[in-house]
Formats: structure tokens, sequence, C-alpha cells
């Protein structure tokens, strides 16, 4: 009999245990979504974080006929230890190139591995170079925790002059300006099928009303959405 309610109270306790996550398990991750035109440049972020430390973020850039790029980056305990970057760059001879960059670091901030490929062959990376993935990251956290205070986010998808289609499969029923736009993208805006990405926030979510506060991409609509690239493998 003791050993039938010894073996009770083992099963009651384990069930406990694996019925009960620990505090981390509990507290879920928090992704933001922002963006920016700056030049020739138009930015999309994201940027995924707990308990109020960075885990990892990634950003999608276009910058014309000067290339394009897209980047992983991951943190552990606060500090940035890995970075992951495609893309191609313009070159003088021919034309855009592909490039890849993969950086790790170490707990004091130190690239201790590095590689650089460009057009299939490899190069060492500068130090400006190295420097540039701490920065960017830095810059791209402040930039998304900046909009986020504003209720800023990123928007995309398609337009047809009455009722905005998001990329995450939700409708809005009405999108609102809070930006002087040229009168050939009102035009637009109000008589083509567009795909369309733009800064902005959710004012009346019962009337699935939109405010776009900055226009970054309008285009036709065989345009696709943007994902979020994931360059480092779990």
């Amino acid at each position: 009999m003791k050993r039938i309610l010894s073996t009770l109270l083992l099963s009651v306790f384990l069930f406990g245990c694996s019925s009960n996550p620990s505090g981390e398990q509990r507290i879920k991750s928090v992704t933001f979504t922002g963006g920016q035109i700056q030049g020739d440049a138009t930015s999309y972020y994201w940027y995924t974080r707990r308990l109020q430390q960075p885990l990892n973020a990634s950003d999608y850039v276009t910058m014309g006929d000067y290339g394009w790029y897209k980047t992983t980056y991951r943190w552990e305990k606060n500090v940035l230890v890995e970075a992951v970057r495609e893309g191609e760059m313009l070159d003088s001879s021919d034309g855009q190139i592909p490039y890849m960059m993969h950086v790790r670091y170490n707990g004091n901030g130190e690239a201790v591995y590095q590689r650089y490929r460009k057009d299939g062959r490899i190069f060492p990376l500068m130090p400006n170079q190295l420097a540039q993935f701490q920065d960017q990251s830095k810059y791209l956290i402040t930039k998304v925790e900046g909009l986020d205070k504003e209720n800023v986010s990123l928007y995309q998808g398609e337009w047809d002059g009455e009722t905005f289609y998001s990329c995450d499969g939700k409708q809005y029923d009405q999108l609102e300006f809070n930006q002087i736009l040229p009168n050939f993208v009102v035009a637009r805006l109000s008589g083509l099928d567009s795909f369309i990405s733009f800064l902005g926030e959710e004012v009346d979510r019962d009337k699935k009303v939109l405010k776009m506060s900055e226009l970054l991409l309008l285009t036709d609509d065989s345009y696709k959405c943007v994902e979020r690239p994931n360059l480092i493998e779990d």
C-alpha cells in the first residue's frame, strides 16, 4: 500500500512539473516592424525581443540601381553574436553582382568568425564593415522602438482604391493619408489596383481603418509581399 501511495505521489509531482512551464517559457517574445526611406534607400525592419532584450532582427533594403540586401541579426544576453547578409551590389564593370557576409562575435563584440563572398570570390572583411553590423543593428532597434512608441508599424498589401488587403491576411475598409502625396500618387491610389507598403497605424479596429504616415512603395499589383528574412539557422 505504501509503495502504491508513493507511486501516486510521484506521478502527481511529475505531472505538476510538466504542466507548469518555467517563467521564461511563459513569457512570450514580441515582434515589432518598421521601415523608412533615406535618399535612394527604402528599408523594411523586423525586430523581436523578450524581457526588453533583443533576440533577433531582420532588414530588407533596396537602393535603386545600387543594389539591395537582406540581413538577419541574432543576440544572446543582450550582445550581438551573429549577423548574416545577402544581396547584390553595383560593380563598375559587371553591373550588380551577388555577395554574402557572415560574422560571429564573442561576448566582447570581437569578430571570431567572418566570411565575405563576392561574385563567387572570397575577400576579407574590413574593420569598418565588421563595425557596420553593430551600428546598423543598434540603429534598427532604436528606429523600430521609436515607431512603436507612436503606434506605427509596417504594412504591406494590395489596394484596389477602396479596400486594403494586407499581407498578413487582414482586410481594411478605409485608408487615411497623414502625408501630403503627389497628385499622380493620389490618382493611382484612387483608380488602379496597386501593391503598397507604408508606415501607419490602426486608428479604428471596429471600422477597419488604417492611417498612413509614410508611403514606402507604390507599384503594380503583381509585386509580391516582402517576407521577413531568416538567414540564420536555428
